[in-house]
């Protein structure tokens, strides 16, 4: 794949960045659809090309500011306008490209799906081998797949498009179909894929990103835990909730994975818990270091680590969080004896980073708005992003570590709200203190029930899968966005006295509004238009 990748960027640039014209237009070098369909290189690099249509979390904006996890330092008008609830149909069209490109997904989705429907309609007539053309087809149903869901878990039931529209084609008054005939059409796509494609990649394998079984697996464990929510399932059918389970329960259940024991170099170096992963080279490669590296590093101190966050990473001795009774946290020493998976998440006043201690602190601190260097690009909160940070890399180069879509502790985690759900409490807690005990975490045993284990069970949630685009869908499924989203982003002013200790004053980075038809993104105007009004836009939007 990474070959084909490199041949793409240098001869094939337009399929990446432009392929919903590719079969419309001929190109200066006179490359037809015959010669793409006929062509295992180039039919290839087509295929490859839609690899691109579903989001990573490498965005210089990253989807944690729109949620309560990060601030972007430099307050990018798409971010702030969904975090201060001004979010319109109007203007979340300029959302779909830049520095929010993974927010407003639905015009990228659909120019792929047009691609991806363009293949289905055209591949039988190839001439190529039956064996590529199978599994290729296999990947094409994938990714598919993988769009719709995107789609869906942003907008709610959006139109099923099957066949490619010609240039010439005016008219597309398309409707929306229904949650739940979207989520039938991703398990049929899926289903079909399983048929097709290789059991696995490893990592390091030419093929690694490719579709593959356990790919599959996984995303239909997770569009089923989404179906199952209460979002989407207002009457708790238990019957979504047993699918979910068992869909979980399928993923925890292959061989080839288990929990890694470093959390921290999880998302930099090859493990067993990893499902599925983009996969970048240096020529195709992505800039999340420089984006987020601390100002005194000269990096641009990007997606910074809110308050409301650091204060839902719980006592390492009690389990319980720092306002808790009995926490056994010191204001003072607010960094002290924290859940391991603080100090592999954030940066905060003191941490080691490349050689030297953090200093966020005023006056004069490296990385405050007082640091001699680069200091525009301090953070605004007091904390800096860690994860997916790699200390070996160089700023001015172009990272290469992936972007995980599929590790196993989320299906622990989806197999525990399924199981909570179900009213199987005591299955429920074993999977959470399945991921609270493995090694490198060890954090103590949840022992609660009732309401106070599905509180237990959204933290760690929260916590586990920080900065990885699974919290702002989470508030929405669960339907607890109004509460958590109506608080204010937070950070802390951090001033060094004379006598060498701290002071840690809390402040406020962003005052947050979230509405109630914020739970689904709008349908950006232009395409209710361009759909003469067969399109209904989502509730409460004007």
């Amino acid at each position: 794949m990474k070959k084909i990748i490199y041949i793409s960027l240098s001869l094939l640039s337009f399929l990446f960045f432009s392929c919903s014209d590719f079969l419309d237009k001929k190109p200066l070098d006179k490359m037809s659809e015959e010669d793409v369909f006929n062509d295992e290189a180039l039919l290839t690099a087509y295929v490859n090309a839609c690899y691109n249509a579903y989001p990573t979390g490498f965005e210089e904006a990253m989807m944690s500011s729109a949620t309560d996890e990060t601030y972007t330092r430099h307050g990018y008008a798409s971010s702030v306008i969904v975090s201060r609830g001004e979010m319109n149909s109007d203007n979340i069209s300029s959302f779909d490209s830049g520095r929010f490109a993974n927010f407003n997904y639905w015009r990228r989705a659909y120019e792929n799906i047009r691609n991806i429907n363009t293949y289905f309609a055209k591949i039988d007539a190839s001439s190529v081998s039956e064996d590529v053309k199978y599994r290729l087809t296999g990947e094409m149903k994938f990714i598919r797949a993988f769009i719709y869901s995107n789609l869906i878990w942003r907008f709610g039931g959006v139109p099923i498009v099957t066949r490619s529209y010609t240039i010439d084609e005016t008219d597309f008054n398309q409707t929306r179909s229904t949650y739940d005939e979207c989520v039938t059409l991703i398990m049929d796509d899926l289903d079909d894929a399983m048929k097709r494609l290789p059991e696995k990649y490893k990592a390091g394998d030419s093929n690694s990103g490719r579709a593959c079984i356990h790919a599959c697996l996984a995303l239909k464990a997770r569009v089923l835990l989404y179906a199952a929510s209460p979002i989407n399932n207002k009457t708790n059918d238990k019957v979504k909730w047993e699918k979910a389970r068992d869909a979980s329960l399928a993923v925890i259940n292959l061989p080839d994975y288990q929990l890694a024991t470093n959390y921290r170099e999880m998302f930099i170096k090859d493990n067993n818990e990893i499902i599925f992963r983009r996969e970048y080279t240096r020529a195709n490669g992505h800039r999340m270091d420089l984006y987020n590296s601390p100002s005194g590093y000269d990096g641009w101190g990007g997606n910074c680590p809110l308050q409301n966050l650091v204060d839902d990473y719980e006592m390492k001795a009690t389990g319980k969080k720092p306002a808790e009774a009995g926490s056994g946290f010191d204001p003072a020493n607010p960094y002290d004896g924290r859940d391991p998976r603080f100090y592999a998440s954030i940066l905060y006043n003191g941490a080691m980073f490349r050689g030297r201690a953090v200093e966020p602190f005023i006056p004069q601190g490296k990385d405050s708005k007082e640091g001699a260097s680069n200091n525009w690009n301090c953070s605004m909160t007091g904390y800096y992003l860690y994860k997916f940070l790699n200390e070996d890399n160089l700023l001015s180069e172009t990272n290469t570590q992936p972007w995980v879509f599929f590790r196993l502790s989320e299906f622990y985690l989806n197999y525990a709200e399924a199981q909570y759900y179900l009213g199987n409490e005591d299955e429920c807690r074993k999977a959470i203190n399945k991921i609270r005990g493995r090694q490198g975490v060890e954090m103590p045993e949840v022992t609660e029930s009732g309401a106070k284990l599905l509180d237990k069970l959204r933290n760690e949630r929260r916590i586990e899968l920080a900065f990885e685009n699974h919290r702002y869908f989470d508030l929405r499924r669960w339907l607890i966005a109004e509460t958590y989203e109506n608080i204010d982003a937070k950070g802390v002013e951090i001033i060094k006295n004379s006598d060498g200790s701290f002071t840690y004053n809390p402040i406020t980075v962003l005052e947050r509004n979230f509405y109630p038809q914020h739970y689904l993104l709008p349908i950006p105007r232009t395409e209710i238009v361009k759909s003469k009004g067969s399109l209904v836009q989502n509730p409460d939007y004007k």
